[in-house]
């Protein structure tokens, strides 16, 4: 009977303890349950506060999140994202590297720690950040956020400089653009900043065939083919451009010179031989005109003798080439044409450097001057 209590006994207290572990185990559940509720609730309020742009607020309540979910790498980098809204840097930095060395792939914790290594100006970390971005995980359209990194990236360089940098990122986001007219729009701008009219002008041209009213794509395909010294195109874009912008006045600017240039170059394509003499009469009396008026300006007298520097030296050569501007000379002798364009040249240049920049005509002649050879399309 006592062997029979005594194993009544140990297995009555095996389901006692089993009753108080199941009990204590229901108990910690429901704690942790708790926690991660409590957690939740202060991670959405962060949330809500930033998208009301307070980060400041929700610095807070992420910190209070993660009270609740100390070891939570979601709460941790978006307490980060908070951080940098907020410009507590440093602390933002050292969550972001604690996070990097377990998930050194995460494109969103490398695309943080670029941003912060360009607001500091870190051009060699910046990149090697934005590159890893670029090529890391992601949760959710990679092809999305992986080019908007490639974009974030060439505004950076853009924005310290670095041009040739900035280009070769340049390429290879043209590479992987989507039909979409605003991004072909946007990269053409950028294009444009380091001076590489002629991928800027493909863009904006690719974005007008997705969509022939999207802003800014007209103007900068004019500017674009303006920079390259093809007129006729410019002089149509930006056509265009005035027609869905008429207060863009550096477009009618230009419209104005490309229009000057189409009427008085006498090197265009498929001009008869009268058509080239008549222009280049025309040009030689623009300049000379101009060159007189800057001399006035200046109080040179052109015809005195005793008059010395660079008017007096340019007049020169005009008064012995003026008696051979003549359309029936011209035509008997194609090749003076050069010559007197050559003479027009310097007297523009002679004026603009004494008279700084020159009416519409005289600016059209000078970019004919330096673009000789280039034929309308």
């Amino acid at each position: 009977m006592w062997s029979l209590e005594r194993e009544t006994l140990v297995l009555f207290s095996f389901l006692l303890l089993a009753v108080f572990f199941v009990i204590t185990g229901l108990t910690v559940k429901r704690y942790h349950a708790e926690q991660a509720a409590l957690g939740g609730r202060w991670y959405q309020r962060g949330e809500d506060a930033l998208q009301a742009n307070r980060p400041e607020e929700a610095v807070n309540d992420f910190h209070t999140a993660l009270i609740y979910a100390r070891d939570n790498t979601t709460y941790q980098m978006r307490l980060a994202e908070a951080l940098v809204k907020a410009r507590h840097l440093g602390e933002a930095e050292v969550y972001l590297r604690s996070l990097w060395v377990r998930e050194p792939g995460n494109g969103n914790i490398n695309l943080q720690l670029a941003m912060l290594s360009a607001n500091s100006h870190n051009v060699p970390d910046a990149i090697r950040y934005y590159h890893n971005a670029i090529f890391g995980v992601w949760e959710g359209n990679p092809e999305t956020h992986r080019r908007q990194v490639r974009v974030e990236l060439c505004k950076f360089l853009l924005g310290e400089g670095e041009r040739n940098a900035a280009e070769s990122e340049l390429i290879a986001l043209q590479a992987e653009l989507p039909p979409d007219a605003g991004l072909h729009t946007e990269t053409g701008l950028m294009f444009a900043q380091v001076e590489d009219y002629r991928h800027a002008l493909q863009e904006f041209q690719q974005a007008l065939k997705l969509n022939p009213r999207q802003p800014g794509a007209s103007a900068g395909a004019g500017e674009a083919a303006y920079q390259l010294a093809d007129y006729a195109q410019a002089h149509r874009y930006l056509q265009r451009a005035l027609e869905i912008d008429p207060k863009n006045q550096e477009a009618a600017r230009k419209l104005e010179i490309s229009g000057l240039v189409l009427e008085l170059d006498p090197f265009q394509h498929r001009l008869s031989q009268d058509e080239r003499g008549k222009r280049t009469i025309a040009a030689f009396q623009q300049a000379l005109t101009r060159l007189k008026q800057c001399a006035q300006s200046r109080g040179v007298n052109l015809q005195s003798q005793q008059e010395s520097g660079p008017f007096a030296s340019i007049y020169s050569s005009v008064n012995n080439m003026q008696p051979k501007v003549t359309r029936s000379n011209l035509r008997r002798n194609p090749d003076l044409i050069t010559n007197v364009m050559d003479l027009v040249m310097q007297m523009e240049e002679t004026a603009q450097q004494a008279c700084g920049t020159p009416p519409p005509p005289d600016q059209a002649l000078l970019m004919i001057s330096h673009t000789r050879g280039v034929t309308e399309r």
